[in-house]
């Protein structure tokens, strides 16, 4: 009998994931399919990237993941990883507006005050600024037509534009590297879509969130790394895959419906004939695949904008004027050009000796990209530049890392929702057994990656079960 073939493209963790739970799924039904992982690389991971040197821990992609989303924390466990789980140490997040650091007002969930007296009392809203975000309690529910609109157009009518400018949409920047103009408010603010619909208020919304999570909040980090840094994840992944399943150095330039299955063509010309096909890489990258069927180009693209993050050590004493929290966004309205900045000294403070500063600054974001392509050294000298301008920063440091992330953050732009299904209904009419997800499609955070990993793991046994060969 011929085995059923099982292809998984792109090694981010998206693939990964997804490939680990295919093969824990054939192995426990005792399905004899044959599968692959194929990643155009060197190295699986994707984003997912850390520099162990000298007693560091760096990350040259995402630090850490979301604890209230179960997804990752799952999968290390799964990986038999949970003894190496280490929670953030808590402390102040700022916002550079008004050309000073603020906190953001403790009490706050997803920027909204739950509590007044920390929002009054900040410095960060104006009187007449604080009084239009209250005015939020009295709006009622607003949207009624169901019909997407920009995430920025939806938070400006409810809370001001001064609360916009100086706390959410840094906030929403630091996640999407986007323009809240431009970004859909039903992919990007479904919370704050169904605040509005369950309480018809924000503030109303995020109070009874607030009450009814506070216990919880106090006593457990909002982030979990792992103590060597997340590429132990894809360590662990990797080796349970094995060469046998993972393929470094295959890049899919095509892929073609045949009587049976598919036929893809690999870079170096090779040929491999796949029966379902789970396809986690960026969209721009899937578009090439399909290069014959014109309905993705009218579909239209998923944007996606490019970013860089750069790492910097000082000794203890190089900073001063040092702030007591774990970090800050910058607003836009600012003449700045990094977007944020992480004191991962004080955030993960096993990740560094302890006389040592390590800070790791980001650049760039919709609209603003031109920066992410100076040398390494104009990169640094601007970061050192805008850090001196709210600080002092008496020494150069020790040791920069510059790491590019080229169209790496998805822009889910007004309409995404819409351009999703008519991608993936595509799929099904006429490829069907082929299925994609990653951040390009469904969430950028790492548990929604590894969510959507699941999902194509489902798909796609669902597929062969009922495929006849």
């Amino acid at each position: 009998m011929v085995k059923k073939k099982i292809v998984v493209i792109g090694g981010g963790i998206t693939g990964l994931s997804s490939t680990f739970y295919l093969k824990r799924e054939l192995e426990k039904q005792r399905l004899d399919y044959e599968l692959v992982l194929l990643e155009a690389g060197t190295r699986v991971g994707g984003k997912i990237e850390t520099v162990r040197r000298d007693g560091y821990v760096i990350e040259r992609g995402p630090d850490s993941f979301l604890r209230r989303k179960p997804e990752m924390q799952t999968l290390v466990q799964d990986l038999g990883l949970e003894d190496q789980l280490v929670e953030n140490a808590t402390g102040d997040n700022y916002v550079l507006a008004k050309q000073d650091l603020h906190a953001i007002p403790r009490g706050s969930i997803m920027g909204i005050p739950a509590r007044y007296r920390p929002f009054l009392k900040s410095r960060l809203l104006s009187a007449s600024g604080k009084l239009r975000v209250l005015g939020d309690l009295f709006l009622g529910k607003q949207q009624v037509n169901g019909e997407d609109m920009s995430l920025g157009a939806f938070l400006r009518a409810r809370v001001g534009d001064e609360m916009v400018d100086n706390v959410l949409e840094p906030l929403m920047s630091g996640i999407y590297a986007g323009d809240l103009n431009e970004m859909s408010a039903e992919a990007t603010g479904e919370h704050f879509l169904r605040l509005e619909r369950e309480h018809g208020s924000l503030i109303k919304g995020i109070r009874a969130m607030y009450n009814k999570t506070t216990a919880k909040q106090a006593s457990e980090s909002t982030f979990l790394t792992l103590r060597d840094g997340l590429t132990t994840i894809v360590e662990a992944l990797e080796k349970e895959l094995s060469t046998k399943i993972v393929k470094k150095g295959k890049r899919v330039q095509k892929i073609l419906k045949r009587a049976r299955g598919y036929e893809l063509t690999i870079s170096n010309q090779e040929k491999l004939q796949a029966d379902s096909i789970f396809i986690a890489l960026p969209y721009h990258e899937i578009i090439p695949m399909f290069r014959e069927n014109a309905v993705f180009e009218e579909i239209g693209e998923i944007p996606a904008a490019s970013v860089a993050s750069v790492g910097m050590i000082f000794p203890k004493d190089a900073i001063e004027r040092d702030i007591k929290g774990s970090g800050f966004v910058v607003s836009r309205n600012e003449d700045f050009s990094m977007t944020a900045c992480s004191w991962i000294h004080r955030k993960w403070p096993h990740t560094v000796p302890d006389d040592k500063i390590l800070l790791r600054a980001f650049i760039g974001r919709r609209k603003e990209e031109s920066i992410v392509d100076l040398a390494d050294k104009a990169i640094e000298e601007t970061v050192l530049n805008d850090l001196n301008r709210i600080m002092t920063i008496n020494q150069a440091p020790e040791y920069t890392m510059v790491t590019r992330w080229r169209n790496s953050i998805p822009q889910y732009t007004v309409g995404h929702l819409q351009r999703k299904a008519a991608i993936l209904d595509e799929f099904r009419q006429a490829y069907p057994g082929i299925f994609a997800g990653g951040a390009s499609f469904d969430g950028v955070e790492l548990s929604e990656c590894v969510r959507q990993g699941k999902d194509g793991t489902a798909l796609v046994l669902d597929y062969l079960e009922g495929l006849e060969i």
